[in-house]
């Protein structure tokens, strides 16, 4: 199994990329290739799992040089490790015969899966990616406009690029984050693909005890929540108009998070008389979260090109209902039943149509009791573990009582 991305005591694509592995342990003998990014835990959660680690780093020189091409040097350093990586799997694999290799992170179809290039069956996945901002959006996107609007013609060119097309040709199964993703793909590729949403409910949510929804009394003010790394695809100007086009006055909405659009997300709440009522707590510590969680009436997720959402899934599993946009993970993530999902076919009526939806929650209590309680159910039933652990097995069996790769 190979994961840039892995950490037993991490969040996000840390946190699942160690999950897969430990899912994998469950009825296979797995050996894991990752990072040095946090040796010690992946040590001791391995040992007690059985899982048996190689750790890949990279000279610092190579990231000193990598650094010098800005955002690109991410990108190039994830190939070196990913070529470093398949070397030291070839190696193993002369040792001791693999009977099937799974690349679980990175989780994008940018960084080509190396690995399957060792001619047993093999699976990519989750991998993301086809995501991108809808037609008309862009002015709720603080910065890179010209780089939003450009990356679904870039991401076709990618289609192209030598490594990962092979990559997606060898694959013996592919799961895909989405079904923006899968469309996104060559028709021929689809045909392997399986859609599975990336997220998983961390143990502690998947095994914490039903709680009463919140109630609130009709007068009292709407309380809001975002939660999540601050960037510009995350579009809070958005639900900031939208607050306005409401007309809703007794509401707070409370923002957690840091990154690179906090301070202009900042300067519009100013700019639009808003500042009293939207609170920049910043970052908090997740242990911490839950405070928050339990006073909120609902999460606000505005992503405009996500293929999932950890705070989603975390309010969904803590009785608090998600309202996002219907677009790519967001709304395959949510149901009608366990959120309110908003149309993206045209700026000025998804500002109007989101206003219309904080109305909704304010003057009818009832509302969001009902969805807190279906968000609950959808996220134990189809984002446990459990049930990743049966996709997991059903696709490795498969594969392997099919005697190779396809």
């Amino acid at each position: 199994m190979i994961a840039y991305a892995c950490d037993p005591k991490g969040i996000g694509e840390y946190w699942l990329g160690w999950g897969w592995a430990e899912q994998a342990a469950r009825a296979y003998r797995v050996e894991l290739i990752t990072t040095l990014h946090c040796p010690e835990s992946v040590l001791e959660r391995a040992k007690a799992c059985g899982i048996t680690v190689h750790f890949v780093g990279m000279p610092e020189w190579i990231r000193k040089l990598t650094r010098c091409f800005g955002g690109g040097g991410a990108l190039l350093q994830r190939f070196l490790w990913q070529s470093r990586a398949g070397k030291l799997a070839e190696r193993l694999h002369q040792e001791s015969k693999f009977d099937l290799v799974h690349q679980t992170t990175f989780h994008t179809f940018r960084v080509p899966f190396a690995c399957s290039r060792l001619n047993i069956p093999s699976v990519w996945g989750p991998i993301a990616g086809g995501e991108h901002i809808p037609p008309g959006f862009n002015r709720f996107v603080s910065g890179g406009r010209l780089a939003e609007w450009s990356r679904p013609i870039v991401n076709r060119l990618w289609l192209y690029f030598p490594p990962v097309a092979r990559s997606l040709r060898r694959a013996s199964a592919i799961f895909v984050s989405n079904h923006t993703t899968l469309d996104f793909l060559p028709e021929r590729i689809r045909k392997k693909c399986s859609v599975v949403p990336p997220n998983a409910l961390r143990p502690e949510d998947e095994n914490r005890p039903p709680a009463a929804p919140r109630t609130r009394a009709p007068d009292a003010p709407l309380h809001l929540l975002y939660i999540g790394y601050c960037v510009p695809i995350r579009s809070l100007p958005l639900v900031l108009e939208a607050l306005i086009s409401s007309g809703l006055k007794n509401y707070k909405l409370t923002v957690l998070g840091e990154g690179p659009a906090l301070e202009l997300w900042k300067e519009t709440a100013a700019r639009l008389g808003l500042a009293g009522q939207v609170e920049f707590k910043g970052k908090v510590p997740h242990e911490q979260l839950s405070a928050y969680y339990a006073s909120a009436d609902a999460l606000v997720f505005p992503g405009l090109r996500d293929s999932g959402g950890s705070s989603l899934l975390e309010s969904m599993s803590r009785n608090l209902p998600v309202i996002c946009l219907d677009w790519a993970g967001p709304g395959e993530m949510v149901d009608e039943k366990s959120g309110i999902k908003i149309a993206v076919d045209d700026p000025d009526r998804t500002v109007k149509a989101l206003g219309e939806a904080f109305l909704r929650l304010q003057q009818n209590p009832g509302l969001g009791a009902s969805l807190a309680a279906a968000a609950r159910e959808r996220a134990r039933t189809l984002f446990g573990w459990e049930e990743k652990f049966r996709l997991l097995s059903a696709t490795y069996e498969r594969l392997l009582n099919a005697g190779g790769p396809k």
